[in-house]
């Protein structure tokens, strides 16, 4: 009987497990000693897919710590370079303590077979007894805290550098695994304790990098990396020093942070920024929209692979995920309408479907609610005979919508027959924008024994780009749409070319966003020459200058090298006194950035 009222308190432990997952709230009497109680899960959210991979690949300091006067624990710490990404992190209190996981960064979810590495290290002349050399100082060998064996601390250099040779090449049948982490710490004045420190267990973050004696990939840790020498660039490689090189540069940046092209050329806030602005885009969540029925979904319906985009884009797949339109975009000021972060809309682009997207609702209608326990089915879907004509052109007899009806805000959603009164209700529809019926789920038992009492109703709403909707390019160009100005009043190039969005010049000055200039002109060089270019970070330097290289393409298209055209007003037909700056960029926030 007591143990019967010991685990009483247990039965429902499922519905607290589902709970703290759900809102990320401890609920404890005792409080368990901890520093918060809240913020312990995040919702993967599926407002656009760089959103839903960001949660997954997000680390959390702790909500305690925003709390803090200190700023220390929202610094970058050496051994987080390459695991930690330095420029996927919000500004405002969450700044350095919400990180994100480079794009190489790897998390270790099982324990390695370290069963062989005592012996191994045996052979390398780790002994079991401490027995103190002259003139050398005896370091410890541990093996996931557990201690195995002493050594000089000269022994100890050359053990960790077998076994990264040993675990690199798969010598000894693999016996050294390629996720363990070899921590060699040296003797130092006031330093770590020094030792030889290996580490097998999961929940570690290992990332790759190249080791120099072979050329092959080996997979440090943050622990170790403190003491290596890794080389980034060819030409940093010092013989003898260096054991280690970058896989590439951009190793250390996030998979969204990597997603914007040219990055190496903005100032380093609009790429955090950017980084942001990208997960609030109206974008492509998932690839099987027809079978999902999430209480709300933004799609975007004219999304486009970018002529411009980072090899990045391709390795991970995301021209399945479709972000935003590739618009020609006027760098001028016209009409006033674009003053500060305003821009302007080309409207025969916007009636072309530039930037159009869908939302998608569900609603269930559950007549069950209506049932009193203990009596019989009373409520059946249909129509009766007194259901009025305006309900019919709704509703089919089954008294389920029809599908593609449009629905406005009290039209009925679907009715049902009361067996008491015998009269005919409806639920109506309660949306302040026309909802079109998209899909109608029947929800019933599966061996189809059971009257239908539960119906989903999945709505799609439309959503053009209207005034006051944010667009924005991928370096966190952010502006409102002021104006949709007719096409025969937009200004117009030699070649009849019309802007589709029309920026204004005072927003590169101060925001230094030179990338976006690097991206126009390479999106009409793309597009002239028909083929995607290559904007991964690092590529061009002083000597190779990205100008030079996309000028080159433009000039061999027949336009400027610099990217500028002479202009026409489309309102006057004269010429402007200045030349346009015009080109291709990628509107990736293109409709309505939420938030």
């Amino acid at each position: 009987m007591k143990t019967l009222q010991k685990t009483a308190g247990l039965q429902d432990i499922g519905q607290k497990m589902s709970y703290f997952l759900a809102t990320g709230n401890l609920v404890s009497n005792t409080g368990l000693d901890l520093q918060q109680a809240t913020g312990y899960t995040i919702v993967a959210e599926k407002l656009n897919f760089y959103r839903y991979l960001a949660h997954f690949r997000c680390i959390h300091r702790g909500s305690f710590f925003a709390e803090l006067k200190t700023t220390t624990v929202r610094k970058l710490l050496p051994e987080a370079w390459g695991f930690l990404c330095p420029v996927h992190t919000p500004d405002g209190s969450p700044c350095g303590l919400l990180n994100h996981l480079s794009h190489t960064c790897k998390v270790i979810t099982r324990p390695c077979d370290v069963s062989r590495l005592p012996s191994i290290l045996a052979t390398l002349g780790v002994t079991q007894t401490l027995v103190p050399v002259r003139g050398q100082s005896t370091v410890v060998v541990q093996l996931d805290g557990r201690i195995v064996g002493y050594c000089s601390s000269e022994e100890a250099k050359r053990v960790a550098d077998t076994l990264r040779y040993y675990k690199v090449t798969g010598a000894h049948q693999g016996a050294v695994p390629l996720d363990i982490e070899l921590g060699y710490v040296p003797i130092s004045q006031g330093g770590q304790y020094p030792g030889l420190y290996i580490f097998s267990t999961p929940a570690r973050m290992m990332r790759p990098v190249r080791y120099l004696a072979n050329g092959r990939t080996d997979m440090v840790g943050s622990f170790e990396q403190v003491y290596m020498e890794i080389a980034c660039m060819d030409d940093e490689i010092r013989p003898g020093e260096n054991t280690h090189q970058e896989l590439a540069p951009t190793s250390m940046l996030s998979i969204i942070a990597n997603l914007t092209p040219f990055s190496d050329f903005n100032q380093s806030p609009r790429n955090m920024y950017q980084c942001q602005m990208g997960k609030q885009a109206m974008g492509t969540p998932a690839t099987a929209l027809k079978y999902r029925t999430d209480n709300k979904m933004y799609h975007l319906q004219t999304g486009q692979t970018p002529i411009v985009r980072p090899a990045l884009h391709d390795k991970y797949g995301i021209d399945g995920f479709p972000n935003g339109m590739n618009a020609v975009v006027a760098v001028i000021s016209y009409t006033g309408y674009d003053m500060e972060d305003a821009m302007i809309l080309n409207k025969s682009s916007h009636e072309r479907g530039f930037g159009y997207g869908t939302i998608y609702k569900s609603e269930i209608v559950d007549l069950g609610d209506l049932r009193v326990r203990g009596e019989p089915i009373l409520h059946h879907f249909g129509l009766g005979a007194d259901a009025p004509r305006s309900w019919r052109e709704k509703l089919d007899k089954d008294g389920l919508p029809c599908i593609g009806v449009i629905l406005r805000e009290g039209d009925p959603m679907c009715a049902y027959i009361d067996d008491t009164t015998g009269k005919t209700s409806v639920k109506k529809y309660k949306g302040m924008e026309e909802g079109i019926v998209d899909e109608v789920r029947l929800l019933g038992s599966d061996l189809g024994d059971t009257e239908l009492q539960k119906i989903h109703i999945k709505f799609r709403i439309t959503r053009s780009p209207i005034i006051g909707d944010k667009f924005s390019s991928r370096h966190g160009q952010k502006g409102v749409c002021s104006q949709k100005w007719p096409s025969i009043d937009m200004p117009f190039s030699e070649s009849g070319i019309q802007p589709d969005v029309i920026i204004n010049p005072h927003a590169f000055p101060s925001r230094m966003t030179i990338g976006m200039f690097v991206e126009s002109l390479a999106g009409k060089s793309g597009a002239l020459h028909g083929m995607a270019q290559d904007a991964t970070p690092f590529t061009f330097n002083e000597t190779f200058t990205a100008a030079d290289y996309f000028g080159e393409q433009l000039k061999s298209a027949g336009y400027n090298f610099h990217g500028n055209e002479p202009m026409y007003s489309g309102i006057t037909g004269e010429e402007f006194k200045a030349d346009i700056y015009l080109g291709v960029s990628f509107i990736s926030s293109s409709s309505m950035v939420i938030g």
